[in-house]
């Protein structure tokens, strides 16, 4: 709890002052001073860039968690694929692996404005940041499908159209082939 009040506290201060200072027009241009000098530390703190080091710190821990979340989708879009492709008939054992063409995007909500002869438009801003619309998982590239039965043009085929489907890539950037098995890698052909 607090003893005495602000006034007490400031007296012995301000009976210094007035020792050092003995005329009023003096401590008054000395106070004067000190707001001055106050006001343009507080403009220069504004001018000064804020600490680099924890605006990339920041940065690579999100770009970090980017590439964290996009490669778990793409190990579970992989494992849904497998377990689907290992149902097919005719595929048997299977093993598949996909790329993707960029990570994540954001998209953000837009205020489109329409004149006679311009269209201006502006993200919708919430306080200091821009409100996301959406955000769109990563695009598929290309799917690459080894599996037992891949030297079978039928399961080929349905393997082809199936994860077309399912990833909506075009069947030319998706490629069945036959799986090396641990018999054939004897020497047994």
């Amino acid at each position: 709890m607090m003893t005495g009040s602000w006034k007490e506290k400031l007296a012995p201060l301000l009976e210094a002052c007035r020792k050092r200072f003995p005329e009023e027009k003096r401590r008054l241009n000395l106070l004067v001073a000190a707001g001055l000098i106050g006001m343009v530390l507080l403009c220069v703190s504004e001018w000064l860039p804020a600490d680099a080091g924890s605006v990339d710190l920041a940065q690579q821990t999100d770009e970090a968690s980017r590439q964290a979340d996009t490669q778990l989708y793409a190990e579970e879009l992989e494992q849904q694929l497998q377990e689907l492709i290992q149902a097919v008939d005719g595929a048997g054992q299977c093993r598949v692996m996909l790329t993707l063409s960029a990570g994540e995007s954001t998209v953000y909500a837009t205020d489109t404005e329409q004149g006679e002869t311009s269209i201006r438009s502006e993200h919708v801003l919430l306080g200091d940041t821009a409100l996301v619309e959406r955000v769109q998982a990563p695009s598929i590239q290309g799917v690459a499908v080894l599996c037992e039965g891949g030297n079978n043009a039928r399961v080929q085929n349905t393997v082809t159209e199936l994860v077309r489907a399912l990833t909506g890539v075009g069947a030319n950037h998706i490629t069945v082939t036959k799986m090396v098995t641990s018999q054939q890698e004897g020497g047994n052909p």
